[in-house]
């Protein structure tokens, strides 16, 4: 059976990315997620985050338990991230709840020594203008090449191959991943929205050679002519402004403000988190595929 995802998932990769932004880079490792051995069992056990200090000889681990819920933190979850932290070792526990903490699950989350922080949504920053950033998007629709033999005559267009200049042949896969580089490559960023338009461009190719699959004729190619139909689009991805902030003594850490897209198949997400006298950070967070 396959194991379930954790709803958590994006509010981890929020919160390990402000704490890569906020860390000395010279005493704390971040790392997101992170399997601790089980000091009784043995077994690994998987926390949400876990922040590294090592100065001198000292090391201390902190973990970071992301609560992404429908309702507050109570005593039970405190109550079971305390054990688990003693059971893997870890010296310093921090729970981040956007939904806050209930007062019992504060008051314990204290005894423990766990410090409570919430991600709290804002409705704006002075220092963020936009509301959004807007997302251009380039896509191929079809291409279209065709490769000038220097001898006309001994390959047939039906039969034609594409040789590279280590003398392979040259893989579909390989001319439609160019294709799309020079579409990315003469296609002017300024380009106004548009569902069709074509691109022809002469491309050098000197060192490839056709070959006649039937006859295995060949003759050098210098160039080919590539016709290129795409279409543009614009679209204003929003931004969520939020607040990291520590529950117990109203500390505001940090702002930070993310927006989530798509390249092609994959899910990203970019953020800009505003260290404090310090100036912002704008961060590219990839998501994995299989948790997207």
């Amino acid at each position: 059976m396959a194991a379930r995802r954790k709803s958590g998932r994006p509010l981890e990769r929020v919160v390990s990315a402000i704490e890569r932004v906020l860390r000395d880079k010279d005493v704390v490792k971040v790392e997101s997620p992170k399997r601790l051995p089980d000091r009784t069992t043995g077994k690994l056990r998987e926390h949400d985050v876990i922040l590294t200090m090592t100065t001198g000889h000292h090391t201390l681990r902190v973990a970071i338990e992301c609560r992404d819920r429908s309702r507050p933190v109570g005593v039970p979850e405190v109550e079971a991230f305390w054990a688990k932290c003693q059971d893997t070792g870890v010296q310093q526990g921090i729970i981040v709840s956007p939904r806050g903490f209930r007062a019992s699950g504060q008051k314990k989350a204290k005894h423990y020594g766990i410090r409570c922080l919430s991600l709290e949504e804002a409705e704006s920053f002075n220092w963020l203008l936009a509301p959004g950033f807007q997302y251009i998007t380039c896509k191929l629709l079809g291409q279209e090449w065709r490769f000038v033999p220097e001898t006309d005559g001994l390959v047939s267009r039906e039969h034609m191959e594409v040789l590279g200049p280590d003398g392979t042949k040259i893989d579909p896969a390989v001319l439609s991943a160019n294709a799309q580089r020079f579409l990315n490559d003469f296609v002017p960023r300024e380009h106004g929205p548009c569902d069709l338009e074509e691109l022809r461009l002469r491309v050098p190719t000197n060192g490839f050679t056709l070959r006649d699959s039937e006859t295995g004729a060949t003759t050098p190619t210098h160039f080919a002519y590539l016709k290129l139909t795409y279409s543009i689009t614009h679209e204003l991805i929003p931004l969520r402004l939020s607040q990291y902030k520590d529950k117990d003594g109203g500390e505001h850490i940090t702002d930070v403000a993310v927006a989530d897209f798509r390249i092609g198949d994959k899910t990203a997400s970019l953020m800009i988190v505003m260290k404090p006298n310090e100036g912002g950070q704008v961060v590219f967070v990839p998501h994995p595929s299989k948790d997207t």
